[in-house]
Parts: structure tokens; C-alpha cells; sequence
């Protein structure tokens, strides 16, 4: 409706005062300005969602009059300004309403709003907008000083249509292409979730292995213990206890437990090797959420976004000063998993939101997208709190839980 007045707004002061070839642009300006000032949106959403608006509804309009044109044949609806009001009127209502349909069919907003964040495919329509609009204004100043009406009419029409279903089109491709590449990444990291998983198995069985090793040999040698107390040789016995602890700590290979869940241990056996090796002083203290609607898949791409990102982090400071904290808690209506770790302080924001700070905005910074979306479907929300001062960077994802948890915080 903002739309539709607009239009009609501007299009009766640029008529008054034989401006009409800069309506389009103008109001094209004038919808960015609006959305980015009265919505979440950053300037390059707010210029798509403006062009993208403004663009369907002159198309329309345009269909509309040349469709009119053809069928009134004897009258001359292209320099007439009442008809064009009518036909503007009638022509941007079904804009809207072909956009619902388009909404409740093949734009659905879930993938809308991945699509908003590709930067890279909303660069590339927003040029084609630019273009079709040049292209739109140029035949449409031809509108009145036509000497051909019917050719006139034919390639506005054929324009029209044409700039509509490629701006359909290329929104269309657009989502599948950042559908694609968020598959792509996400299958990568499942891939590596994978190998991680396989690495902490293995490890287990050898560790299962090499106690077998230890318990085949420890009956023997408990027998001689036993032998050596009888016969009173207690310092002989001492000694060979000394001997069998050394050779348990060379032959058992240990294992570290971290939670009360395999999935969740290998996830945080890798964490812990990788703060190891990056010399990031860790704690965990986590369990796997019940209660909730949470999916183990979910719960992977959640916890293998924040800790990856804190481990990125991290890597950024002097050894000193890195450190990571992982704690989860059940509260009574929500499960809170909160993630602190230190940072170099320098943050980027857009709009409201954290945006990465890496060259290739478009295989990176969706981490915390995925989170928020995560949380959101399931009823529940995240909060940061970022403390440059401190260079602290803390998130907490809250999950609400389906029914009481009875577990205990760890």
C-alpha cells in the first residue's frame, strides 16, 4: 500500500510539472530510503527490496496498459492521464497480490531471508534491477511521442513481460545458488563432524584394546603380589604394585570423558585437541539437552558454529590471552548453552547484526545465522554481549524445553 500511494503521489507532481521520465528513479530512491530507515534491513537489502518493489509494480502497471491499449484500440490510453490513473490503481493491487502468491509458493520467507544474506546474489540482482530500470524508463518515454501506437505497445508489452519473469527468474536462481552453497558448507561440516566422530571412536576402541592388554596380564601379576605378602616379602610386593602401576599408565591409553553423551564427548575430545593445539586455555562443562525439540543434527550445526567461531577467535590474540568457556544449564523452561571466549575486541555490525570480518563474505559469516535460526525455529533466542573493553565475547542460545528437566546444571 506504501507502494501503491506512492506511485500515485509522485506520479501526479512529476506529471504536473512534465518530470515523468525521473518518476521511477525518484521513487525508486525514495522506497530504499524508507525501508532502510523503518526496517532491519542494511542499504544493499533496503536498494533490492526498493528497486524490487517499484520495478514488479511499473511492470505491471505497464502490462496492464498495453493489454488495455490492444483491446481499446479506438482509444488512446498512453497520453490519456485519467486512464493511466485508472489503469495504475487497478494494475498495482494485482502487483501485490502476485507477490503473495509468489510468497506463499516459491519465496517462502525462511528462504527469502537466506537469500538476503548471499551479498553476492543480492549484488547480482540489484545490478539487473538497475538495468531494467534504465531499460523500462527509455520505453516508457517513448509512451506519448510514438508515431507507431500498436509497435509501441507490442514492445512495451514484450519489455514488461520480459523484465518481470527475469526478475522472477533471477530471484529464483539466486535463492537455489545460496541454498546450494549453505548445503555445500553445511555438508563439509558434517563431513568433518564425521571425521571427528570417527577419530574419537577409534580412539576409544584403543583404548578398550589396550585395557583388554592390561586386564589379560593383571590377574598374573596381582597372583605374585598376593605371594610375595605371604611370604612376607612386603618391600618386593611394594615395588612390584610400583611396577604394574607404571606399566598400566604405558599400556592403557587414556580417555578423557567430557559429557554424559558419545556425540557430544567427540565433539568436545576434537574442541579440546584443538585448543591444545592452539594453546587456548578451555573448560567444558556440558551435558546433552533433554527435553527439548532440539535434533542431534541441529545440535551439531549449533554447537559446531559457536565453537568454531570462538576457536577463530581465539586464534587472533597472543597465546596469554586466549581462553575459551563452555557451560549449558537447565532452567526451568529453558536450556541455556552460553560460550565465552576472548576475542581481539574488533567486531563488524550491519544493521544491527554481526557480520564476518573475512574477504569472502559469502562462505563465511553464516555461522551465527545458522544459530539464530536454529534457536528461533524451536521457540527460543540468542543474546551476545560483546565487551571490547574486555575483549570478551559471550553468547548464550536459549532452547526452550518441551516439559520440567530434572538435570542438574553440570
Amino acid at each position: 500500500m506504501a507502494a501503491l500511494s506512492l506511485i500515485v503521489v509522485s506520479y501526479s507532481v512529476f506529471y504536473a510539472h512534465g518530470l515523468l521520465v525521473l518518476n521511477m528513479p525518484v521513487i525508486i530512491v525514495i522506497m530504499i530510503i524508507g525501508l532502510r530507515f523503518s526496517t532491519s534491513m542494511d542499504w544493499l537489502q533496503a536498494v533490492y527490496g526498493g528497486a524490487t518493489s517499484i520495478l514488479s509494480a511499473y511492470c505491471f502497471r505497464g502490462i496492464f496498459t498495453a493489454i488495455g491499449a490492444l483491446i481499446f484500440r479506438g482509444r488512446d490510453l498512453l497520453s490519456d492521464a485519467d486512464a493511466y490513473y485508472a489503469i495504475t490503481l487497478a494494475a498495482l493491487p494485482a502487483a501485490l497480490l502476485s507477490f503473495s502468491v509468489l510468497r506463499r509458493t516459491i519465496f517462502p520467507d525462511h528462504k527469502m531471508k537466506r537469500f538476503l544474506k548471499n551479498r553476492g546474489q543480492l549484488k547480482t540482482i540489484v545490478a539487473y534491477e538497475m538495468v531494467a530500470t534504465i531499460n523500462l524508463v527509455a520505453i516508457n518515454s517513448g509512451r506519448q511521442s510514438s508515431p507507431n501506437n500498436l509497435w509501441y505497445v507490442q514492445v512495451a508489452l514484450g519489455a514488461c513481460v520480459l523484465a518481470l519473469g527475469m526478475l522472477v527468474f533471477a530471484i529464483y536462481q539466486s535463492i537455489y545458488s545460496a541454498e546450494l552453497l549453505e548445503y555445500r558448507l553445511q555438508s563439509e561440516m558434517l563431513e568433518q563432524q564425521y571425521n571427528r566422530q570417527l577419530a574419537h571412536y577409534k580412539s576409544y576402541q584403543k583404548y578398550t584394546e589396550s585395557f583388554r592388554a592390561f586386564r589379560h596380564d593383571y590377574k598374573a601379576m596381582m597372583a605374585s603380589v598376593k605371594s610375595l605378602i605371604r611370604a612376607g616379602e612386603a618391600e618386593k610386593a611394594i615395588a612390584l604394585v610400583d611396577d604394574v602401576y607404571d606399566d598400566m599408565q604405558k599400556k592403557v591409553h587414556l580417555h578423557k570423558k567430557y559429557s554424559d553423551n558419545v556425540v557430544l564427548d567427540a565433539m568436545l575430545q576434537d574442541l579440546a585437541n584443538q585448543c591444545a593445539e592452539k594453546e587456548i586455555e578451555f573448560s567444558f562443562q556440558v551435558f546433552a539437552p533433554r527435553n527439548t525439540d532440539l535434533s542431534r543434527l541441529n545440535a551439531i550445526r549449533l554447537f559446531s558454529n559457536l565453537t568454531t567461531n570462538a576457536v577463530e577467535a581465539c586464534d587472533k590474540l597472543p597465546v596469554s590471552e586466549r581462553f575459551m568457556h563452555i557451560v549449558s544449564t537447565a532452567e526451568p523452561s529453558w536450556v541455556v548453552l552460553k560460550v565465552e571466549n576472548s576475542y581481539n575486541g574488533e567486531t563488524v555490525e550491519n544493521a544491527g547484526k554481526l557480520i564476518t570480518t573475512k574477504e569472502e563474505k559469502d562462505m563465511h559469516g553464516l555461522g551465527l545465522g545458522i544459530v539464530n535460526e536454529i534457536a528461533e525455529n524451536l521457540g527460543g533466542f540468542v543474546l551476545y554481549d560483546i565487551a571490547p573493553e574486555n575483549k570478551l565475547f559471550t553468547v548464550r542460545v536459549f532452547i526452550p524445553q518441551t516439559k520440567a528437566d530434572d538435570h542438574p546444571d553440570v
